[in-house]
């Protein structure tokens, strides 16, 4: 079953506290502070849920929108400058093994897409479908971008990153680490692939500025929500946490929301436990807290040598916000547009995040130059599964090659020269993600050999896709993890 692309109806709240949500929840939010919800261990399941919800949307609406006066008010509005006897709550969590589930979770949707994008790219013939190949490749690039910038953030927090570990391989086909009721996998480059990509880049809001100057492909959405065992008085744990995000996140833009939301406040305990008060604006939570780790291992961007996007360093919670912000534009659009965060890297001019990228590709046309009259509210918004409808872009669905779906390096058991090959390309690959894994220990040289290594990848799979697996399918990349 497909992602229900948007299902949204209702305008996400970015005002501060003043302005409350309807109903019960709206209560809840009301009575519990965002000090009550740090530091009070009496309140309820109820009202944690709740408070998180309404305090999460509101702090990552201003920071991520670089509202730091507005965020000022809100901290004032919600600290007293002291805490009243007795009150524990998240002030004794360790937050390290926390932020590393969390965070390596980011590293892993990240890598998810990355070989599902390439090999639909890799599966396009040669000489053919030119722009979709262009679209496709930038956005694994850029994705490659995101995984980079996440080890920043690790490192910041004095936490090695992984991505080389076996542990850290996707296995397809896979649901990403989010409540979304939809399968990642290795698929040709086709409507159906392309519909997937839709889907994974889907949006948190539902409605975006329409741009100036075939039907969609949808299905309802179905949540299982899932049980969360509660520990008494304490709901701060790291299994609450991740079933916090297991029943309310169900896009990667949420999820970024919802982690930056807990980076924020393990920032804010920091300050209290080494102050003795709580932080009263931005510049009291910018620095120090849980940002001491070595400056030397962050990659800076003389160093990436990828295209497209812009690369952040970390050293304090700006850089985290600098970060959340390119990724989060790149992939749904930046300041309720379809455009990126950063002017094109490329030929087009303002470049188009992922979301609406794919489904240029979908669609078989542009969105610049395109009609969205008839879409349009008021306010000049559209819903954000508006197709594009300007200039055409040409798309031959059917100059791929017919790899079959998922493919495992046991399917190439009885054929081994086929075998061999699908071996290499894994050894490749690993090479690659070896590289990266040493640049974010400190090694950042290691960034150049990306490159050799991502042209022998493309070598090695258009190889393996030329070759007929059976009357029906032919090999291809498995991106495995494999010894060297």
């Amino acid at each position: 079953m497909r992602q229900r692309l948007i299902n949204k109806t209702e305008p996400q709240e970015t005002s501060l506290p003043s302005s409350r949500m309807a109903g019960r929840s709206a209560v809840v939010a009301e009575a519990t502070s965002l000090q009550s919800l740090l530091f009070d261990s009496n309140i309820s399941r109820e009202e944690w849920i709740e408070g998180l919800k309404h305090h999460s949307k509101i702090l990552t609406n201003l920071l991520l929108n670089d509202q730091v006066k507005e965020f000022d008010q809100y901290l004032r509005s919600e600290f007293s400058s002291e805490l009243p006897e007795g009150k524990k709550g998240l002030k004794d969590i360790d937050y390290r093994p926390v932020l590393q589930d969390l965070l390596q979770t980011a590293i892993l949707i990240e890598h998810s897409t990355i070989p599902p994008y390439l090999t639909a790219l890799y599966s396009i013939q040669d000489g053919t479908n030119a722009l979709a190949s262009q679209i496709i490749r930038s956005v694994a690039v850029e994705e490659m971008l995101h995984l980079i910038m996440v080890c920043n953030v690790l490192n910041a927090i004095n936490i090695q990153p992984s991505v080389n570990k076996q542990q850290n391989y996707p296995t397809y086909p896979m649901k990403l680490p989010m409540n979304v009721d939809f399968y990642v996998g290795l698929e040709t480059f086709s409507t159906n692939s392309i519909a997937t990509f839709i889907a994974i880049e889907s949006p948190s809001n539902p409605l975006v500025k329409a741009p100036k100057s075939a039907p969609e492909v949808e299905s309802e959405r179905v949540f299982a929500a899932r049980s969360v065992a509660q520990q008494e008085s304490n709901f701060w744990t790291l299994e609450n946490m991740n079933g916090f995000i297991m029943e309310n996140v169900h896009t990667i833009g949420e999820y970024y929301d919802v982690l930056f939301f807990y980076i924020t406040i393990f920032q804010i305990i920091a300050y209290y436990n080494e102050h003795g008060t709580l932080p009263q604006s931005f510049n009291d939570i910018n620095t120090g807290g849980i940002f001491t780790g070595d400056p030397a291992k962050q990659i800076r961007p003389e160093q990436y040598y990828g295209s497209g996007g812009k690369l952040h360093s970390v050293e304090a919670l700006e850089g985290v916000i600098a970060v959340f912000q390119e990724i989060k534009g790149q992939g749904e659009g930046a300041d309720d547009s379809i455009f990126d965060v950063d002017p094109s890297q490329f030929e087009e001019g303002a470049e188009l995040a992922h979301y609406f990228r794919f489904k240029e590709i979908f669609h078989e046309h542009f969105y610049v130059g395109g009609n969205y009259e008839p879409f349009m509210d008021e306010n000049g918004m559209m819903p954000v599964t508006t197709p594009p409808t300007g200039k055409a872009l040409e798309v031959n669905w059917n100059a791929a090659y017919p790899l079959k779906e998922n493919p495992k390096l046991s399917d190439y058991s009885s054929n081994a020269e086929l075998h061999a090959q699908g071996v290499e390309f894994n050894k490749t690959y690993r090479r690659l993600l070896d590289a990266i894994q040493s640049a974010v220990e400190g090694n950042q040289r290691e960034l150049e050999k990306s490159i050799m290594y991502m042209y022998a990848l493309k070598e090695q799979a258009v190889n393996l896709l030329k070759q007929p697996l059976n009357s029906q399918y032919n090999a291809g990349p498995t991106f495995e993890y494999t010894d060297l």
